[in-house]
């Protein structure tokens, strides 16, 4: 009977896609995947430092899984990620975990069956990327695909830089090679991601969009899309490119983080107000349809009522589809944690809410824009629900189809109907419309 091993990942897609190249190489050594909560002989942690939250969500996981250990004591323990990153010593303290794998060696955790267990180091030790491939992904229709690791922005309220290291970049070869496997096993999406994504190929002499420009040639590659990209990474090339284009998808998520020019001066910001309401006027000057969302801190340290009504006030007249809202998190180590005037956490409740709201607003005027405008979208086909075929359209809206002699995996043109649920409901295209 094979071993089993057990995991848990908290945090970004970055972490995700992390563990599942884990996974596969501890399937290729025989052993069997199994539920965080079920019996195993292995428990892999893979924490995230993002928030407070994921802290403690980290914590609490590394000690189920001691208990696990003390109940079976030829139990394993390996954490790693960017709690472990940040919090080594703390995690040395707490008896029973085996091995701390730091962010730069989570590529050889499953060598550590076989004897091999890596040093830890601090994550700046690190100048290359660490080569992970995954035959599979847990989506089986759409693929995240992680090109790059570290940042050294040091905004100030983010730890990341400090979990992650600098910026490296996979090669454009290695991307290309692990995409047409995935292709291979039945996946027409991609989504392109890394920890800042713009940082693509800073150290690498090349760019993300030099990189867009090979992958829109890959047979059978139906849909890529980008996860989130800085704003100063929006270049002119890049949106003609994703205008040009009907392979990348017509959806950006931007990290705005305040829409009032003092908070994005002391968050380490490296744009204004007016700035970003240009990139949005050139956005939707060339993609007209562009699905836009945008993310968005509550309370930072010293946030006035007056600055948070000019970051509502500045959103309301702004066009966009949707927000990601996040209530300030203390990161011990970054710069927020000396700023002065905590923001209670009631007012910071408050304030999200707020914000969630006008996001509901604004998401439902461009679902009505889709329907008005019959602006065509695409979408690979995921699963059936209640006598619809589901999908994520290409727009970052989700679909709804009437169900067909469709099949799984299959890319459609869709045309808007109705709202319906929590997307839109759609007829498939026919051309003679």
């Amino acid at each position: 009977m094979p071993d089993k091993i057990a995991t848990i990942t908290f945090g970004c897609k970055v972490n995700q896609y992390e563990t599942a190249c884990i996974l596969s190489d501890f399937e290729k050594s025989g052993y069997e995947i199994v539920q965080f909560n079920q019996i195993a002989d292995l428990y892999l942690i893979n924490s995230c430092t993002v928030t407070g939250r994921t802290d403690y969500k980290s914590r609490n996981a590394i000690r189920q899984a001691l208990k696990k250990k003390q109940e079976r004591p030829d139990t394993k323990v390996i954490v790693t990620g960017c709690y472990a990153q940040r919090n080594f010593t703390e995690l040395q303290a707490m008896n029973g975990i085996d091995h701390i794998i730091d962010n730069g060696s989570k590529h050889l955790i499953a060598d550590i069956i076989r004897g091999n267990v890596p040093e830890f180091k601090e994550i700046n030790t690190y100048s290359t990327y660490p080569e992970q491939k995954a035959e599979r992904i847990s989506e089986h229709t759409r693929a995240f695909l992680k090109i790059q690791d570290g940042c050294d922005f040091f905004c100030a309220y983010c730890a990341v830089p400090y979990g992650r290291g600098i910026p490296r970049s996979r090669t454009e070869n290695n991307i290309i090679q692990q995409i047409k496997i995935l292709i291979g096993n039945g996946y027409r999406e991609i989504v392109l991601g890394g920890v800042n994504l713009g940082l693509y190929g800073r150290d690498t002499n090349t760019s993300l969009y030099l990189l867009l420009q090979k992958l829109v040639e890959i047979k059978d590659l139906e849909l890529i899309r980008l996860s989130s990209l800085e704003p100063q990474f929006i270049t002119t090339d890049l949106i003609g490119l994703i205008a040009e284009n009907d392979k990348i998808a017509p959806h950006l998520h931007i990290p705005l983080q305040s829409g009032c020019d003092a908070l994005l001066k002391k968050m380490n910001r490296r744009y204004t107000v007016r700035d970003f309401a240009q990139l949005t006027d050139t956005l939707y000057s060339k993609i007209p349809d562009l699905a836009l969302g945008l993310d968005i801190i509550a309370g930072l340290p010293g946030e006035s009522d007056d600055q948070f009504r000019e970051t509502e006030d500045f959103l309301f007249s702004l066009s966009f589809t949707y927000l990601h809202v996040f209530p300030y998190s203390r990161r011990p180590g970054t710069l927020a944690t000396q700023m002065n005037n905590q923001v209670r956490g009631e007012i910071v409740k408050l304030r999200g809410k707020i914000l969630l709201n006008l996001s509901e607003d604004k998401k439902e005027q461009y679902c009505r824009n889709l329907i008005s405008a019959k602006i065509l979208l695409k979408g690979v086909l995921e699963e059936k629900k209640n006598n619809y075929w589901t999908a994520l359209s290409d727009h970052y809206i989700r679909i709804y189809l009437k169900e067909r002699n469709y099949r799984k995996g299959q890319l459609l043109n869709l045309l808007p109907k109705m709202r319906g649920e929590d997307g839109l409901i759609v007829d498939a295209y026919d051309r003679n419309f």
